[in-house]
């Protein structure tokens, strides 16, 4: 009983505790509450498009606020967008908050909301959308077709430089501009280029925001070292490979080169023609009779190489041609001795027509040794094939399908080479005397799951650039380019992901259809006048073909 008394006694203190009035507690500040409101579709394509998300910014107190919703999505391609099913979300201060909740809204209609702030205060506001036409109006490339120059594109100043030493008093031309412009005159028309050069009007999809350009003969300032950063800039691509016809496969194996104004991409037996200025699809290639299955690139000069794939006792064979419109010649054959087999991959450094130093890979199944053949060609004619093994690399060697490439950084035979493969995912430095490995970029992040199956070399404004590209072997891995600039030997560390020595990273695309075909490859072109540096890649599993831009004008 004494127990019971003392416990209900505890209890009615208690209770009048409980009854203390606490003090109110207030925010020190209170913010402007609603900060972003975005849409993203909630049916079709793209619902779960990251980046189909379009946001608008309010003012502190707006009480209607629209969002932009683009005309067509993507932005380059001709699907019109619907506004009537947007998910719509909202970025608010801390304890804030909006009734009724957000949600899928029909945003060709007004709706009107209430906004709680933290200290208590309402407001109300309409959110609504528009469908809005862009208002993009740049000359992203400018080609002409003959003599076939990249023009040099400086949107700072809406102008362009030709730089040559040819007549361009009468010159057809090629552009690609931003998605739905429209430019005047028209390009393709002749021109003369000569003096104070022609002006063209670009005028945006909206049909109100122009730009006008100038587009001359001249030459621009260089900066003294590499390209400008800030001039990176993704000039076209084609992530709709299969709607060309051109669908991944296993056995295909995917190879660039590049010449004049073309880009050829072959995955094997077919190849295709696009316009390296606009990324238009130009058709297959004609061969002309050719028969080439195996690796292809090109060279400083323009050259393309073709290469045929050769088992053990074949013979193994590059065919050259001056551009995509000559045939092709025999430029050396190599009765296969290695007891593997070749052609997947091949990579050229110089002018086959000069000097130039080709490497081919040769293939086997987790070999302890890496191995590759050397042509030395001086004055155009090529050498007896050297054999060249890599000591100093991961003893698991490389993955027999073809996931391996090497080139040179020069036309010394005895100077430096890069190299990587699966399942490495590394980058090489191999010295060309010994085949000993120098220096290394470890595999990234992403480790096995990456396939780091393509490699290339570029000498550009007294530096030089390495790129690499992963195409996955998984769907969960990286598909995305790396460029390092490698002058300096020692600038070979970290991984590959986070190397001091990175200095670009592409876009990443997903795969469209899971993982098929590991094949890709990567290809870097300086063009002639030493202005300009473009990066291309491609990958099966995506679907991709992209062209990035870099340039070295002192701005």
């Amino acid at each position: 009983m004494k127990n019971s008394i003392k416990l209900f006694a505890m209890a009615a203190l208690l209770g009048l505790g409980g009854c203390h009035e606490p003090d109110e507690l207030t925010p020190s500040g209170v913010g402007q509450g609603l900060n972003s409101v975005s849409a993203q579709f909630a049916t079709g394509e793209y619902k779960n498009d990251p980046m189909a998300k379009f946001t608008a910014t309010p003012t502190e107190g707006q009480e209607r606020i629209v969002i932009d919703i683009p005309y067509y999505y993507p932005e380059n391609s001709t699907n019109t967008t619907s506004i009537t099913e947007m998910r719509v979300t909202a970025n608010l201060d801390d304890n804030c908050f909006i009734t009724p909740m957000l949600g899928t809204l029909d945003l060709t209609q007004e709706h009107w909301f209430t906004l709680t702030r933290a200290d208590g205060t309402k407001s109300k506001f309409c959110i609504t959308g528009r469908i809005k036409k862009s208002d993009k109006c740049e000359i992203i490339s400018f080609a002409t077709d003959e003599p076939a120059i990249q023009g040099v594109v400086d949107n700072d100043n809406n102008t362009i430089a030709l730089i040559s030493a040819d007549d361009l008093s009468s010159v057809t031309a090629q552009v690609s501009l931003s998605p739905h412009a429209t430019i005047s005159p028209d390009p393709t028309q002749v021109h003369n280029y000569e003096g104070e050069g022609v002006k063209f009007t670009v005028t945006a999809h909206d049909g109100q925001t122009k730009r006008v350009y100038t587009v001359s003969k001249q030459i621009p300032p260089k900066i003294k070292y590499g390209w400008r950063s800030g001039s990176e800039k993704e000039i076209w691509k084609n992530v709709s490979l299969d709607k060309l016809g051109i669908v991944n496969a296993k056995g295909l194996n995917y190879s660039l080169a590049a010449s004049g104004n073309r880009l050829i991409l072959s995955t094997g037996a077919d190849k295709h023609l696009f316009n390296r200025a606009t990324g238009d699809y130009l058709g297959k290639h004609d061969m002309k009779g050719v028969a080439a299955n195996g690796g292809m690139t090109s060279d400083d000069a323009g050259n393309i190489l073709y290469a045929t794939t050769a088992d053990p006792g074949a013979t193994f064979r590059i065919y050259t041609a001056a551009s995509a419109d000559a045939t092709p010649t025999e430029l050396l054959s190599y009765t296969n001795a290695t007891g593997a087999s070749m052609g997947k991959h091949i990579s050229v450094q110089g002018d086959v027509k000069g000097d130039a130093v080709i490497t081919a890979v040769i293939y086997t199944w987790n070999g302890a040794v890496c191995k590759f053949l050397r042509w030395t060609v001086t004055g155009g004619v090529p050498s007896t094939p050297a054999m060249v093994s890599v000591t100093g690399a991961a003893t698991a060697g490389w993955n027999g399908n073809g996931h391996a490439d090497v080139e040179a950084a020069s036309t010394d035979p005895a100077g430096a080479y890069f190299m990587t493969y699966y399942a490495s995912n590394s980058l090489y430095r191999i010295d060309g005397a010994s085949g000993a490995v120098t220096h290394r970029i470890a595999t990234s992040t992403w480790g096995a799951n990456s396939n780091y199956n393509c490699v290339d070399v570029c000498n550009f404004n007294n530096a030089t650039y390495v790129a690499i590209y992963t195409g996955a072997h998984f769907t969960y891995g990286e598909f995305m380019a790396y460029m390092y600039d490698l002058t300096t030997p020692d600038q070979m560390t970290g991984k590959c992901d986070d190397s001091p020595s990175r200095v670009f990273t592409s876009e990443e695309y997903a795969p469209t259809a899971g993982v098929v075909n590991a094949a890709s490859d990567v290809l870097m072109v300086a063009s002639a006048d030493g202005y300009k540096m473009n990066l291309y890649y491609t990958d099966g599993n995506t679907n991709a073909l992209v062209a990035w831009e870099f340039d070295c004008i002192d701005k």
